[in-house]
């Protein structure tokens, strides 16, 4: 190219200039032109005094050139590669030969530093793969994850006060099917993210940590997984554990509904063997009794309540506890109704259902209405309701409550820092961009990249290594 050589259209060179903050001062010659729907830039920079990197010693002596080609898909939405003439300085001093300083990349990279910042940019959301990056700016999967792997290596953020265990089917491993996620729960940023739950790798991996940082964790809260208590005691020698109500009532709510199958199966096998009977007698030109036909109406309607209404028994609709809802007429039914009086029809099929789902409404209000000081009281009185209650199921959770029931306790403690109770509500959301994350991929095989990719997704201040 000659000496000062502008050759492309106005417009798209002073785009070019803006987007790396160049001068046409700055420019030797530059020609923009298009091959085959790609856009091409030949450019060589004009020759200005550098300074060694190792003398420090001005010089504007030049060594030779080299062509390299840059990826630079940004500027359009077609494919666009910069044919940089780059100048190679020689030091007068020290005989030391080095690029001269330019806009376009940093290092080695074949991507201008632009489509690097846009490329991890756009890995800023879960869903976004490789691939699709990939095809947006042009490149490869291969090269999107090696500009991945090259700007973003998360360290492990310093323990905090308030911390968080949870796992989620994420990545599988020859060590585990789960990985364990820690959040800090003041500032709402992952603490890390590792590849397995069990006691010994979670032992060795907080052994690793001073004592005098896991000393500054005061409280603790996980679901019901005795690993992660028995870790949070030896490895945490100041902290509160704290069990996640929302496991407890999950698991109260479990038991609630075996107990409504259970009733569900009862009334499906009396309908399918009176069916079954009155199909036999049809062929001998026969009819049930009125008993039986009375027997699998009543199985029929119960099966139908409790299949397609099991949504009563859990819901916070307002309209279930209100009898004065409007009505509407249910064909199965035969009759004008709202969802107080479904309420009352499925709680009516079973006495042991009935029971399940009152024990279950006063744990709901066990964890709604009471206090820290009162919840050792609170909490033993429905141990014993739940003991002494004729359904096999509460009676086991009585055992559940019984084994957890300090940390139950503890979950009504109001942290002094943030002035509120401490859940796992928050690393549940976490865990939902995590299995997106992992979905969108169709999984990782590489630990270290898919740990990278959920710290540096999840949180908002992960830095960029140059």
């Amino acid at each position: 190219m000659a000496d000062s050589v502008f050759s492309a259209p106005s417009l798209q060179l002073n785009d070019f200039l803006a987007a790396f903050g160049l001068d046409r001062a700055d420019i030797k010659a530059i020609d923009i032109s298009q091959d085959s729907g790609s856009l091409i830039i030949f450019l060589e920079l004009n020759i200005k005094e550098h300074r060694c990197p190792i003398c420090h010693s001005p010089t504007t002596k030049v060594k030779g050139y080299q062509l390299k080609k840059i990826i630079h898909s940004v500027l359009n939405p077609t494919p666009c590669l910069i044919h940089y003439r780059a100048r190679r300085y020689v030091c007068p001093v020290c005989a030391k030969t080095f690029y001269e300083n330019n806009p376009f990349i940093s290092g080695n990279s074949k991507a201008s530093v632009a489509t690097v910042y846009n490329v991890l940019n756009e890995l800023k959301r879960p869903e976004a793969t490789f691939r699709y990056v990939a095809e947006k700016y042009h490149m490869s999967a291969s090269s999107v994850a090696n500009i991945f792997d090259k700007h973003i290596c998360p360290s492990r953020r310093k323990l905090p006060e308030c911390l968080c265990f949870d796992e989620t089917y994420a990545f599988k491993s020859r060590d585990s099917d789960y990985v364990c996620v820690l959040l800090d729960y003041t500032d709402k940023k992952i603490v890390d993210v590792l590849p397995s739950r069990r006691i010994r790798y979670l032992m060795d991996y907080f052994y690793k940590i001073p004592l005098k940082e896991r000393k500054n964790v005061k409280y603790v809260s996980f679901d019901m997984w005795k690993t992660y208590r028995e870790v949070s005691r030896v490895m945490f020698p100041n902290c509160v554990c704290i069990v996640d109500k929302f496991h407890v009532l999950q698991e109260l709510s479990r038991k609630v509904t075996r107990v409504r199958i259970d009733a569900m199966n009862r009334n499906k096998k009396v309908k399918d063997e009176l069916t079954r009977k009155r199909k036999q007698l049809k062929q001998v030109h026969e009819i049930l009794s009125p008993e039986d036909e009375g027997s699998l109406h009543i199985a029929e309607l119960n099966y139908y309540l409790l299949k397609k209404f099991d949504f009563v028994l859990f819901s916070n609709d307002p309209r279930i506890s209100d009898p004065n809802d409007k009505k509407r007429f249910n064909r199965v039914l035969n009759r004008y109704c709202n969802l107080n009086d479904i309420y009352d029809l499925v709680i009516g099929i079973d006495p042991q259902l009935k029971e399940a789902v009152e024990i279950k409404d006063i744990v709901h209000l066990f964890y709604k209405n009471t206090e820290y000081a009162n919840a050792k009281e609170d909490l033993e009185d429905i141990i014993i309701l739940c003991r002494t209650s004729n359904v096999k199921g509460l009676q086991d959770f009585s055992n559940t409550l019984c084994a957890w029931k300090q940390e139950i306790i503890n979950s009504f403690l109001k942290i002094p820092s943030i002035n509120r109770k401490m859940n796992n509500a928050l690393i549940e959301n976490r865990n939902k961009s995590i299995k997106l994350l992992k979905h969108s991929s169709n999984g990782y095989t590489n630990w270290n990249r898919f740990r990278a990719r959920v710290l540096y997704t999840l949180n908002d201040d992960i830095p960029m290594r140059s």
